[in-house]
């Protein structure tokens, strides 16, 4: 009996029907999959023109901005490259907030930092690899927390420095503090090991 009507079923439109869900199945999942591969805009495509190790506020000239970013927040970004040494990151602790985001290049995020961490008027934080951070040496001085270090996953990726103006009549003041203090450097062996 159930044979009889599952037959009668996938005759006439009922196959039709059962055959454009089995499609349209396959067209969501072959879509789903393929998309962060050929879509023009991710990433990578939106900081080409961002310097490498060097600190660029987003908003001017050629660089990008973020999509629905809080117009609040003053924001540098600096992408990195750690096959040239340990990467040091420097930003100013602003008066109202002040946050270090750390990317992959393909913007997996694997660490962050903000302003409660800091001792002093400055956040420092050095970015390494696997490699670089077992050749560091290990001291009492590493621990502390004006000298944070974080692991990256890959040697490439970016790091974004974002500054709260609690009013928007602060945003240049912040901006130029962002823009003057911040630092995006790289170590090489003799300066690493003086850190």
């Amino acid at each position: 009996m159930i044979g009889g009507t599952l037959g009668r079923l996938l005759k006439g439109p009922g196959l039709w029907i059962a055959a454009g869900l089995i499609l349209g199945l396959a067209i969501h999942i072959v879509t789903v999959f393929a998309l962060p591969q050929v879509a023009p805009d991710d990433v990578r495509a939106r900081l080409k023109d961002v310097p490498v190790n060097q600190v660029a506020m987003l908003g001017e000239g050629a660089t990008p901005q973020l999509p629905l970013a809080d117009p609040a927040f003053e924001t540098a970004i600096c992408r990195f490259d750690l096959t040239g040494g340990i990467l040091h990151i420097r930003a100013p602790v602003t008066p109202h907030y002040t946050a270090i985001a750390l990317y992959t290049a393909t913007g997996l995020a694997f660490g962050a930092v903000n302003d409660k961490a800091a001792t002093r008027r400055t956040m420092d934080l050095f970015v390494v690899t696997q490699t670089q951070r077992r050749e560091l040496a290990t001291g009492d001085d590493e621990t502390q927390a004006d000298n944070l270090i974080m692991v990256s996953p890959t040697s490439q990726g970016f790091v974004l420095i974002r500054a709260l103006a609690a009013q928007p009549g602060l945003a240049p003041l912040v901006r130029d503090q962002l823009a003057q203090q911040t630092r995006c450097e790289i170590l090489t062996g003799d300066e690493a090991a003086g850190n």
